[in-house]
């Protein structure tokens, strides 16, 4: 309901006018709250093809993605298996260089079939984040709660995108 109520309260015409640059207005944050808030909410109720389809629409509203949704987007894509939607994300963000995306794209190379990319990958990931591979081995345990925060390369950082993308 809030999301609907965004959407009437802003307008079909300034949807067209603003799209691409939404979170540059403090008045649609709402909406984005919202909406993003929305797309958890289907994604827990397994409705994750139109969990997805509301993060796709976030992005086309906020390319420069001030919520975060890339990764979300990222790691819902994985867990689905549509490698083909993430390979679209990574064209629209080249120049990403989070855990979140340099960890996945050893993931996407292995699910293609090709090792020897999967490792250049793997020594990138590594020099980004170096904490993500004892979580994977079980050296490392995930703590009980997860951090608010991170910095990127640190502990942290590892934890919540093993957190994140574990079922993919």
């Amino acid at each position: 309901k809030g999301v609907e109520a965004g959407a009437r309260d802003l307008g079909e015409d300034f949807f067209a006018a603003n799209k691409g640059h939404f979170w540059g207005m403090v008045e649609t944050r709402p909406y984005m709250r919202a909406r993003l808030g929305l797309s958890h909410y289907l994604w827990a109720m397994g409705q994750e093809e139109e969990s997805i389809k509301h993060c796709e629409a976030l992005l086309d509203l906020n390319p420069n993605d001030n919520q975060g949704v890339r990764d979300i987007l990222l790691s819902r894509y994985l867990a689905l298996g549509n490698d083909v939607g993430a390979a679209r994300l990574y064209r629209g963000y080249p120049d990403e260089w989070s855990a979140a995306f340099l960890w996945s794209r050893v993931l996407l190379d292995l699910r293609r079939g090709d090792p020897a990319a999967a490792m250049a990958s793997m020594g990138v990931a590594k020099k980004c984040n170096p904490h993500v591979p004892a979580f994977f081995t079980g050296k490392g345990k995930l703590p009980a709660e997860l951090p608010e925060t991170y910095s990127p390369g640190d502990r942290d950082e590892a934890v919540l995108y093993v957190a994140a993308f574990a079922q993919a």
